[in-house]
């Protein structure tokens, strides 16, 4: 099949979502670590573009070599008055540790947003409830925008040129082990904030694609140590408020010194919108390929690394692959691909998909798991093995290694252990920072010893 071609196999019973909703609704209701989120709860300040939509814009017109950032995107902190708590150094040059103030809704609203902030973001207030920090969070979305709920909502946006920016301001707890991502429960609204306890969307902007360029052009050029940034790509059963908390958690967790950046394709964010997912997966790939293009061009970041999970690995595999075939200039600046418990056909993944990325000589890395029960699902869907089960005997994958995370420790659901267990942490960030590769990171035994086929956690 010709490359560019989407090749995914669907279910093809009826009725076979609905089954699979009713068995496995119970422990998905108790296992998920980030529950789907209605789309009118949230936060996003309009821009100008909604009142007067703009023109396509010309794909090789990158913005002005010094345009400053928008004043619409979050400010940093006035300093505290005397007497006030000193706020801990940062961890990175993407965080800083303070915490915005709340209001009555704060918390309930927060799970998936907050209270609207008006035409241009006001600066977050110094002073608020120490203990959080606080992470800016860059993404590009084609979602259709929500005017009513100021929110991105899980229908696609189907009118050119699609995607949609801006930043996300997200708070996370500071006594926090890594990999957790503590969520307030529905009597938060009774409480009001406590950034001290759960991560809370504490506001968004909407940009222009210029001027989003134009910001993580100077957020990039303005780090202390290289032009790096990250790009997350989530999974199945994800709204974007999910998405958003998720890639600041990874960026305070990885600690890599790498500008925080999201894709948010449009998922249902509910477990019964599977079938929905994988067409919406299938849809967002021309577009995630676009947007990849544009920041590899205009952003002025030398090292980029991709992170996708989940079923946004089939968007995200194939649109890499289109991008870098067509833009072979492009390759260097791609210096890592993780592909997190990918729901992607093995078969069609081992014969049209790890060639491609073989023959591009890229370096990508593939966790999978024997005790992931949501990919377990994916394949009694669909009747089809899934890449990212492990269960059975294991065949490596030629040009890209492959790490056996059944070992680790992992929630009930065991989906989201990339970014919720402590040893993959550490193992990402190891890879990103060093870009040694599994045989030099240390913590991982090679199967077979002699001659590794693929690697595992003890």
């Amino acid at each position: 099949m010709a490359h560019g071609k989407s090749y995914y196999i669907h279910g093809n019973a009826r009725g076979r979502s609905r089954l699979l909703y009713l068995l496995c609704l119970p422990i998905w209701l108790t296992a998920c670590t980030v529950p789907g989120e209605p789309a009118d709860n949230t936060h996003l300040s309009p821009s100008a573009e909604e009142q007067t939509p703009p023109a396509p814009p010309a794909p090789d017109a990158p913005p002005a070599k010094d345009a400053a950032p928008p004043t619409a995107q979050v400010q940093p902190p006035a300093p505290a008055p005397p007497g006030k708590p000193v706020r801990p150094p940062q961890t990175s040059p993407w965080t800083s540790s303070w915490s915005g103030l709340g209001g009555l809704f704060g918390s309930l609203g927060k799970r998936g947003g907050g209270a609207a902030i008006g035409k241009a973001a006001a600066p977050v207030k110094a002073g608020g409830v120490a203990g959080a920090t606080q992470v800016v969070v860059y993404y590009a979305t084609d979602r259709k925008y929500q005017p009513d709920s100021n929110n991105y909502g899980w229908q696609p946006n189907r009118a050119a040129p699609y995607l949609s920016y801006g930043s996300v301001l997200v708070s996370i707890p500071e006594k926090r082990a890594p990999g957790e991502m503590p969520l307030p429960p529905w009597y938060a609204l009774l409480s009001g904030d406590d950034a001290q306890k759960y991560v809370l969307i504490q506001g968004a902007t909407r940009q222009s694609r210029a001027d989003f360029l134009a910001t993580v052009k100077a957020r990039i050029q303005a780090a202390p140590e290289r032009r790096a940034a990250f790009i997350y790509i989530h999974g199945y059963s994800n709204s974007f408020d999910d998405a958003a908390r998720r890639t600041a958690q990874m960026a305070v967790d990885l600690d890599i010194g790498a500008l925080p950046v999201f894709y948010s394709w449009p998922s249902k964010g509910t477990f019964a919108g599977y079938e929905f997912d994988e067409n919406s997966a299938e849809w967002t790939q021309a577009h995630l390929e676009a947007f990849l293009a544009d920041f590899a061009e205009h952003s002025s970041a030398t090292d980029i690394y991709i992170i996708a999970h989940s079923m946004g690995n089939r968007p995200m595999t194939v649109a890499l692959a289109n991008l870098l075939e067509k833009r072979p200039d492009l390759l260097p600046l791609f210096k890592q691909v993780v592909l997190a418990a990918p729901d992607i056909n093995a078969d069609v993944f081992r014969d049209q998909i790890a060639p491609r990325f073989a023959s591009l000589k890229l370096s990508a890395t593939l966790y999978a798991s024997a005790n992931d029960k949501a990919i377990r699902a994916s394949y009694s869907f669909a009747d089809w093995d899934r890449i990212g089960d492990i269960r059975g005997p294991v065949v490596g994958i030629p040009g890209m290694e492959l790490v056996d995370a059944s070992a680790v420790i992992m929630n009930f659901m065991g989906h989201d252990y990339f970014a919720s267990n402590r040893v993959l942490l550490t193992d990402i960030a190891t890879l990103i920072k060093t870009g040694q590769r599994a045989r030099n990171r240390g913590g991982l035994k090679g199967i077979p010893a002699q001659a590794p086929q693929y690697w595992a956690f003890p």
